[in-house]
């Protein structure tokens, strides 16, 4: 059945491969920035952008977003019988969160990263070269102001499919994966949005360790889930030979 399809096994352990590989790439990414020299100099900053290291970690994230993209259309599938609505409105939110990540990730590499610095050599006087700087203060500026609504969306999303979620055995490591995540979204929107930014340091710290908090039980979870349907199929002939419809007892 269409409501089925992904919750395949095939489509359980390819979501779980792109939950494995997201941490692999901010994995990557942590160790780019922990080779990247430290500046506080606009100019060597802007310039740092077109390191290939920087370049590579930039693509890596830019594609992993397609990837979780369809990390979430999986993980709302396996819930959509039991919740459809639930299912539908979470996977709105994630899918909100990759696009907002993808157009600000796409306009981070091939402007700021790509053409920017190649701008910036092409500048012929000082002027020129001082309004270049600024730009990456402006996209920092909006970026910031845009991460509200891509945070709340992944908040949101992270919520709805919690409570879409049922009790079968292995479900409570995708509780523990969507529930941690919305905490600590919760936690950080806080900081920066209302009392203000106050535990960057704390964040920046914890942030790798909290990704793999969030995506391996998830991986986890997809692997060892078991279909609603798995229970019922050895008892479908003899509801066919009885003449009765074959009920999933798992949705209920």
């Amino acid at each position: 059945m269409v409501e089925n399809l992904f919750e395949s096994k095939p489509h359980r352990i390819a979501a779980a491969a792109v939950a494995i590989a997201y941490c692999a790439v901010q994995t990557f990414q942590w160790y780019a920035f922990s080779h990247m020299p430290s500046t506080s100099d606009p100019a060597q900053e802007l310039l740092q952008g077109a390191e290939p290291l920087n370049i590579a970690r930039a693509v890596l994230m830019l594609f992993s977003f397609f990837g979780l993209i369809y990390l979430f259309l999986v993980c709302c599938g396996t819930t959509f019988r039991r919740r459809p609505t639930l299912s539908i409105l979470s996977l709105l939110g994630f899918f909100t969160f990759c696009v907002l990540e993808i157009q600000l990730r796409s306009v981070e590499l091939f402007y700021i990263f790509l053409r920017l610095p190649a701008h910036y050599h092409a500048a012929t006087d000082a002027a020129s070269q001082a309004w270049l700087l600024r730009i990456p203060a402006v996209f920092a500026e909006v970026q910031s102001a845009l991460y509200f609504p891509l945070g709340l969306s992944w908040l949101f999303g992270s919520v709805l499919l919690c409570f879409a979620l049922g009790g079968r055995r292995f479900d409570w490591l995708a509780r523990l994966a969507f529930g941690l995540n919305a905490v600590r979204l919760a936690l950080r929107m806080l900081d920066v949005y209302v009392v203000g930014p106050r535990f960057d340091t704390l964040y920046s710290d914890l942030y790798l360790p909290l990704v793999f908090m969030t995506f391996a039980p998830m991986a986890a979870w997809l692997l060892l889930h078991e279909p609603a349907g798995g229970q019922s199929s050895s008892r479908r002939p003899l509801q066919r030979s009885t003449g009765h419809r074959n009920r999933d007892l798992g949705a209920l």
